[in-house]
């Protein structure tokens, strides 16, 4: 390397030295600078002077008046709003002179509120909904970022109307609603109240029901004892019928001795009838005293039915009270549980309404049984009572009448004694069907007592189910969530619209604030301006190393960092100047302003190094690629858009961009550092400078003929710049050298067939090149404007001009080759001995 500084040195000493060179040196310096500076001073807050872009309003609105807004003027109000409202310059105009002021350029827009605006506006609230326009009127040709300025503007007053509307419409409709929601509040209190009156009602009732269940039950005990008393009369009543009829049949075997003893008559008449009398007497208090007791027994047994069929009825009434009230609750509250209940109620009065029928069957049956008897008992008691009677009146007008109508009376008697005999023996069948109904009636009260007390569990059941129910309506009615619907509808209209203005409020919060657009856009630019720098250095300072006095020879690679110095050393200095005036002169936003010089060092370090190495080693072809590289970099390295807003050829080609990197690296200084991001991105941009240095060390030197001769060609034109330093001297391979020396003859002849050959088809070869470098270009170009594609096909057609130059650069290397192998072939052995040992000193890599 200590011949590539004293290239440096030399190259430094010569501008030193050179007053108009070191202006134009510092001119380098700072052109750059000047690039970036400028664009981000523009660019700095271009939306702070958005008030200067002229638009014209132009409001024909002739208003309307509504039943529930009232009198609307919407197009008014807009213009009132607009001219309050500095974002944009608004001017005030009629529809004919704000469509002709965007057409001449006068206006970059126009708006124009129709005369039907606000009627339109509220026609939703007639049922006749038409949707209300604007007429917007752009002129798109004047600028490209104008249009989008005032769509913002168009935007902003289409948001603003719609935001009036709602609010206004939302006031209306919510002191309507709220009105409604007052006397539907009211109306559910009072529900709520006399809901709560009718469950603590049902609730009285069911204690009531209980107290009846509980006399019902003890009732039914009671009749227990009472059935057996009867049951035991019965058997009484039984037993006098038997001893009656045999009475009966005593009297009857006494008449008929009587009738048999005629004759004795008249001396035993008087004992006769009185034993007569006295046995009528005896069965007729027989049969008193145990019709009164049966009587009796009825009239309890009679009397404890009723009093049972009494409280059932109560029961089934009340129960039917209870249940229309639990169905009108459970109408008012559907879902709840008292349905399961209702069912549970229903079948207990299906069931009572069945012990109900067969009290009142029982009762029926022991009433025609007891009168049945009854009616029996009366005939013998009256039949008795005509006996004694007709004794009386015999023993008294025997003499008289007796003797003649005595058999008469006796056949009577008989007869008598036959029916009551009849009697007694059909009260004993009537009493033991009396007995079996009571029997009946007793495992009837017996199941009615189950039923009672099944029913008394399900009205706990319930009353326990209607306390927990008035108690969730009283809790409900305290509850947080019942006070918040009765709050909401207190609220008053204007709070309602202004919720409905703006119902969602943004909370932003940002990460890594930049302050304004231009400190936004700093990165890009710098980066831009820093490989615009490059370029200016090859277009100023030479690439080839020249050789003087002082130093007579070089290698290649030698030349090559030589000249490196100069150039790196100027990059990095133009990279200071744009970064340091970034930061201290448009007092662009940065955070880490160490570490945004740093990458903006190193970013120059890289892209010289690219843009050198492509430059010396392709000559112009290279200079066209890192105007070209640069070109694909501006919207390929997301510096201005998001990469995914871009087409997919440059989302391919962002991360092989050494802009991507440099470009990053700022933003993590401006904005904020996260992480490694930072020292990721210029890691990655680093990589690059690998690349660089293998273009210009390892490919150079075996292109320096090939340059040699196109920087050769092009100086023939004497139209085009090129460099002529190290390309005069001529090197002979000590290969070709060996092969002429040794068979001179037989390589001339080898030699000038190849040339011959070659030569033949030159010609041919140039013109297809040149064919081919026009025609092959221009079908990219039409496909490009034809095809989706387009970014494909731009690439293809600026690499088919690229390979097709490089196509026609070798043809043409060959040619020369070729030419000039025949020269040193028709050298003497000493020219062409001396040749080699030059190049040999010069080392075979000197230019």
């Amino acid at each position: 390397m200590k011949r590539a500084f004293e290239i440096f040195r030399r190259d430094v000493n010569r501008l030193s030295h050179n007053m108009v060179a070191m202006i134009v040196t510092i001119g380098v310096c700072l052109i750059p600078s000047l690039y970036a500076w400028f664009n981000i001073a523009a660019n700095y807050d271009p939306y702070a002077n958005t008030g200067n872009i002229k638009i014209a309003v132009a409001n024909a609105d002739k208003g309307t008046e509504n039943e529930f807004i009232g009198e609307l003027n919407a197009g008014k109000e807009i213009v009132q709003n607009l001219k309050e409202n500095k974002d944009l310059g608004w001017k005030f105009t009629n529809k004919e002179k704000a469509v002709e002021g965007v057409k001449s350029g006068k206006y970059y827009a126009a708006i124009v509120i129709p005369e039907d605006f606000s009627a339109s506006l509220v026609s939703i609230l007639s049922g006749d909904m038409k949707q209300p326009q604007f007429e917007y009127y752009l002129n798109e040709k004047k600028n490209a970022i104008a249009p989008k300025v005032t769509d913002t503007g168009a935007s902003t007053i289409q948001t603003q109307v719609n935001e009036e509307f709602i609010a206004a419409a939302a006031g209306s409709v919510s002191k309507i609603l709220g009105q409604t929601a007052e006397q539907m509040g009211t109306q559910i209190d009072q529900a709520q109240e006399n809901l709560i009156t009718k469950m603590q009602t049902v609730e009285k009732n069911l204690e009531e029901y209980q107290a009846v269940l509980e006399n019902l039950n003890k009732t039914i005990d009671g009749s227990d004892d009472l059935i057996s008393g009867t049951q035991e009369t019965l058997d009484t009543l039984k037993g006098a019928a038997v001893s009656g009829a045999k009475s009966i049949n005593q009297g009857t075997d006494i008449l008929s001795s009587v009738r048999n003893s005629v004759g004795a008559l008249s001396t035993g008449l008087s004992e006769g009838l009185t034993q007569g009398a006295d046995t009528l007497s005896g069965i007729s208090s027989a049969v008193g005293t145990d019709l009164g007791k049966l009587n009796e027994k009825v009239q309890n047994v009679n009397e404890k039915l009723g009093n049972a069929i009494t409280s059932v009825q109560d029961l089934i009434a009340q129960n039917e009270e209870i249940l229309a009230v639990l169905r009108e609750l459970d109408n008012q509250v559907p879902g709840s549980p008292l349905s399961d209940i209702i069912g549970k109620l229903e079948a207990e009065n299906q069931r009572h309404q069945e012990i109900l029928k067969n009290l009142q069957t029982g009762n029926a049956s022991i009433g025609n049984a007891v009168n049945t008897s009854v009616h029996g008992l009366n005939r013998i008691a009256a039949a008795i009572g005509d006996g004694q009677k007709s004794l009386q009146t015999s023993r008294k007008s025997f003499e008289q009448n007796v003797l003649p109508s005595l058999n008469q009376s006796l056949d009577s008697f008989a007869q008598l004694s036959g029916r009551v005999s009849g009697i007694l023996t059909g009260v004993e069948p009537s009493a033991e069907q009396l007995k079996n109904v009571t029997g009946d009636l007793k495992q009837t009260l017996s199941d009615t007592k189950a039923a009672m007390e099944s029913s008394q569990k399900a009205l706990e059941e319930v009353q326990k189910k209607m306390n927990t129910a008035i108690t969730d309506l009283g809790t409900l009615q305290s509850s947080d969530i019942y006070q918040s619907l009765t709050e909401l509808t207190k609220k008053n209209a204007e709070e309602v619209a202004e919720f409905m203005y703006s119902p969602v409020q943004l909370k932003t919060e940002s990460f890594y604030h930049v302050e304004n657009y231009g400190s936004a856009m700093a990165p890009f630019y710098t980066n831009l301006a820093i490989w615009v720098g490059g370029i200016v250095l090859i277009a100023i300072f030479k690439m080839e190393v020249d050789r003087d006095d002082k130093i007579k020879s070089f290698t290649a690679t030698q030349g090559y960092f030589g000249r490196w110095l100069l150039y790196i050393t100027t990059g990095l200095i133009q990279s200071l100047i744009i970064c340091l005036g970034d930061i201290y002169l448009l007092k662009v936003q940065c955070e880490n302003p160490a570490a945004f010089v740093f990458a903006g060092l190193l970013a120059s370090f890289v892209y010289v190094n690219l843009i050198y190495a492509l430059s010396i080693t392709f000559k112009h072809i290279g200079k066209a690629l890192s105007v070209i590289l640069v070109i694909l970099q501006i919207p390929g390295s997301a510096g201005t858009y998001p990469i995914e807003m871009t087409p997919a050829f440059f989302q391919f080609v962002h991360p092989l961009l050494p802009f991507t990197y440099g470009i990053n690296a700022m933003r993590e200084a401006i904005a904020g550092i996260y992480g490694m991001n930072y020292w990721k991105n210029l890691l990655c941009l680093a990589v690059f400078l690998p690349l660089a240095l293998g273009i210009g060390l390892l490919l150079r030197p075996r292109l320096l003929n090939l340059n040699y001769l196109f920087d050769r060609k092009l100086e023939e034109t004497d139209l085009m710049i090129c460099e002529e330093e190290g390309m005069k001297r001529e090197k002979i391979s000590l290969s070709t050298a060996v092969k002429i020396l040794v068979g001179q003859d037989e390589f001339r002849k080898t030699l000038n067939d190849k040339i011959e050959k070659f030569q033949s088809g030159y010609p041919k070869r140039i013109r297809r090149g040149f064919l081919a470098i026009l025609i092959i270009p221009v079908i990219f170009l039409i496909l490009m404007f034809s095809i989706d594609s387009k970014m494909v096909f731009l690439v293809l057609w600026i690499a088919s001009i690229i390979l097709i130059a490089l196509y026609l650069i070798i043809v043409e290397y060959i040619h020369e080759s070729l030419k000039r192998k025949k020269r040193f072939s028709e050298m003497s052995d000493e020219a062409l001995l001396k040749e080699v040992k030059e190049n040999t000193q010069r080392g075979g890599g000197e230019q």
